[in-house]
């Protein structure tokens, strides 16, 4: 099942990862905990190389799930970030010791992150807006240095997403409209400090069809062609991130390199000189890695006609449901379970009723309080968007290795979550 960690197996009903069992893991590190198959995360990685080549500039997007420990992995790959805050820059910095290899996107950009960025030798910034210019050249000019810059234009393709994941279409408040493109371009490219590099689109997340990125690239790649000779080195056409992840259920499942031929050739559509390609995975190379184990507690059998499952996290470990609708299967891998399955409802502890993580679960007849729940496809934008709500200390990270377990952050304390009150 393509959206399952790839080295997880089931034994006599309970879950290991490679020969780690992961009822071990829960008694260990306790719950709600994310795990991480971390042999999988590299193997998307190294995917991602084989699929697009080494010449490509790959920049992680942090917002999906970030720690010291990935940014340590993805510079042995020579990978770098896509960073949108001053606090994904510093988890950089503090690793790796610059941000050469970042790109710092994002509709609104604080000066002091600005100034962070440069005075660390950041790599790109993604100029989202016109009014993002003066300040970014005022900036760079104060620290007397040329600031590379690509400017995102949005583009309206129409992907075929959810859409509270478009990120492109004249309703959405990313990037510049492709009418406005051309002043935006003579403005950088008159200021003092900045250095035009390219061009950036991104047309949304989970995007099925390959096609979409070739009429991007075509279209932006027909702008540039206009205005080549503003370029400063070679060009670098960004083509964003939104690479498909499946979840249960999905068919999709296409192979990296049609995504990659299907960039190339947009950009050669209009393209006939040296440029580099950046693209920006997230979801694709966390999410089907990552797990959420969690406790059942209670059981309800007076509500209706499915019983409800009460478990120890929710909403402040993954929003998603709350947010998007989404669901994500779960599994009881506590083992020694009935073959027979029922619907179930599966609710967080939270003081909200949207606070159902799964509105149908098919889960074993007998599962019982004490039992542990996998909730699957849980990698991305679960961690990253975990909250204190109601004073939750938030929840810790596991990484599973061929070697053994790391844990590569801590879960916090209960005075953590007032540890910046006055």
């Amino acid at each position: 099942m393509n959206y399952l960690p790839k080295n997880l197996s089931f034994k006599e009903g309970v879950a290991f990862i490679g020969e780690t069992s992961l009822i071990d893991i829960a008694k260990n590190y306790g719950t709600p905990l994310y795990v991480y198959d971390w042999e999988h995360l590299n193997d998307n990685i190294d995917g991602f190389i084989d699929a697009f080549g080494g010449d490509t500039l790959f920049r992680y997007a942090a917002k999906a799930f970030i720690s010291k420990a990935l940014v340590k992995e993805l510079e042995e790959k020579e990978w770098g970030v896509d960073v949108v805050s001053g606090g994904e820059m510093a988890t950089v910095q503090e690793t790796v010791g610059t941000l050469e290899n970042t790109i710092f996107n994002g509709t609104f950009k604080r000066e002091d992150e600005i100034e962070y960025f440069i005075e660390n030798n950041g790599g790109h910034i993604s100029i989202d807006n016109r009014y993002e210019i003066e300040m970014l050249d005022k900036a760079a000019s104060s620290l007397n240095k040329k600031q590379p810059v690509i400017m995102r234009i949005n583009l309206d393709v129409g992907a075929e997403t959810h859409p509270m994941v478009l990120t492109s279409g004249y309703d959405q408040q990313f990037g510049i409209s492709i009418g406005f493109a051309e002043e935006a371009m003579h403005q950088i490219v008159s200021s003092k400090s900045l250095l035009f590099s390219g061009i950036h689109v991104h047309v949304g997340s989970q995007i099925k069809d390959p096609e979409r990125y070739k009429l991007a690239m075509s279209s932006c790649s027909d702008f540039m062609n206009t205005h080549s000779e503003k370029v400063e080195g070679d060009a670098v056409f960004n083509a964003g991130g939104g690479f498909f992840s499946p979840y249960a259920g999905d068919e999709v499942d296409h192979k990296l390199s049609v995504y990659s031929q299907a960039i190339h050739d947009g950009v050669k559509d209009h393209w006939s000189k040296a440029y580099k390609v950046m693209i920006e995975p997230g979801r694709a190379l966390v999410n089907n890695p990552g797990v959420i184990l969690y406790t059942a507690g209670a059981i309800k059998s007076d509500r209706g006609e499915k019983p409800y499952i009460l478990v120890d996290g929710g909403m402040s470990d993954n929003p998603r449901p709350a947010l998007y609708g989404s669901e994500h299967k779960l599994f009881n891998i506590s083992g020694g379970k009935s073959d027979k399955e029922a619907v179930h409802a599966v609710s967080g502890r939270h003081c909200e009723s949207g606070d159902l993580l799964v509105k149908d679960a098919m889960l074993p007849e007998d599962t019982e309080s004490g039992d542990i729940l996998m909730s699957t496809s849980t990698g991305a934008y679960t961690f990253s968007m975990a909250s204190n709500y109601n004073r939750v200390p938030k929840s810790g990270v596991v990484a599973v290795t061929s070697s053994g377990i790391n844990e590569i952050v801590n879960r916090q304390s209960y005075e953590d979550t007032f540890i910046n009150d006055l």
